[in-house]
């Protein structure tokens, strides 16, 4: 048997109950400017009897009049299956929901059939804009598609298009983790790097580069490695670099899980972190470097941030900032714990 469906509560009959108009109601619902003029009384009347009767707008007949869906598309390749995916729905979600939008999350895979078909689909429900995100900080071609509503690039970039980008600021958080190893007292600092091949092993290397010369530090290409971000290239290039006859005094290495392989090199080298070698990661993935012994010093990638901003300018327009391409860069903040100390004697 199924279950009888209770008629929904009217604006009309809110504003019954209220004793105002259905205009009144309407601009106590939607904040219009003309509200001003609405007593605090008559509002808080209007506000009861919405309460009371269980009232909830219609998005959809409201959408039919206003031609706006309150809703907001997040078209991403593989970001929605990554360990950091959930801060950063979170944080476009939240700003959305300041704003009284939904946030629809599609995952295409990387598959460009896959991409078309899911703006399609949110383009059909008159999404007011698109976020198009990726997993890797890297540049793309958005979709032709893209230009037949507002759209914001999450984790990438399109340069000579006039789209917004959002993505960490990289190479100012490759400076910062080399800033840390470098007020602690070191000056031989291994730098075990991600894939070349990649946007943020690039920036992160200028950072690294650029904290040295500030320092007055000679760079040195053999104390840079690159690995895969994963552990098993940080455990070998940390043994190689803390091995080798000029052996580091710290080690900065370009994810946490790298971090954590050179962790276990520098145990079975019978050396301990900080007394005998300082470390740094980069992500802040908090499983690893929280609870690392010592706890991981580590870069925050700004997932969160990134997906907030990116649904904030979607809505509000980003700040003018200057640079060409319109890309607006997320600090990545350095979070401290235990693992960096003064170079041993």
């Amino acid at each position: 048997m199924v279950a009888q469906r209770t008629p929904r509560p009217t604006m009309a009959q809110v504003a019954k109950l209220a004793g105002v108009s259905p205009t009144t109601v309407s601009m106590v619902l939607n904040d219009d400017p003309r509200a001003t003029s609405i007593s605090a009384p008559t509002r808080d009347r209007v506000t009861e009897a919405i309460r009371t009767l269980g009232y909830q707008p219609n998005h959809a007949a409201r959408g039919l009049r206003t031609q706006r869906s309150e809703t907001l598309g997040f078209i991403t390749d593989e970001i929605a299956t990554t360990p950091f995916a959930g801060d950063t729905i979170r944080g476009a979600q939240e700003y959305a929901w300041k704003r009284n939008h939904l946030l629809t999350v599609l995952n295409t895979g990387g598959d460009p059939s896959m991409e078309q078909a899911s703006i399609e689909m949110v383009l059909g429900r008159q999404v007011d804009g698109i976020i198009f995100g990726a997993m890797y900080t890297r540049e793309v071609t958005p979709p032709r598609s893209l230009e037949r509503t507002q759209a914001i690039l999450l984790n990438c970039y399109a340069p000579g298009t006039d789209y917004i980008s959002v993505i960490p600021a990289e190479k100012e958080g490759g400076r910062t983790a080399t800033k840390i190893l470098l007020e602690a007292g070191h000056r031989r600092i291994g730098f075990i790097n991600g894939l070349s091949t990649t946007y943020a092993a690039k920036e992160r290397l200028k950072g690294y580069r650029q904290a040295l010369r500030e320092a007055g530090v000679t760079y040195e290409t053999k104390l840079v490695r690159n690995g895969t971000y994963q552990s098993d290239s940080g455990h070998r290039h940390a043994r190689e670099l803390l091995t080798s006859d000029e052996p580091p005094t710290a080690l900065f290495c370009s994810s946490d899980r790298m971090a954590v392989g050179a962790y276990y090199a520098i145990m079975e080298l019978g050396l301990s972190i900080p007394r005998d070698v300082s470390l740094v990661g980069y992500d802040n993935q908090l499983e690893l470097a929280a609870y690392a012994s010592p706890p991981l010093t580590t870069i925050q990638l700004p997932h969160y941030e990134m997906g907030y901003a990116a649904a904030q300018y979607l809505l509000e327009g980003a700040p003018a900032n200057g640079r060409a391409g319109t890309v607006h860069e997320i600090e990545c903040p350095a979070v401290l714990r235990e693992s960096v100390g003064p170079p041993p004697n």
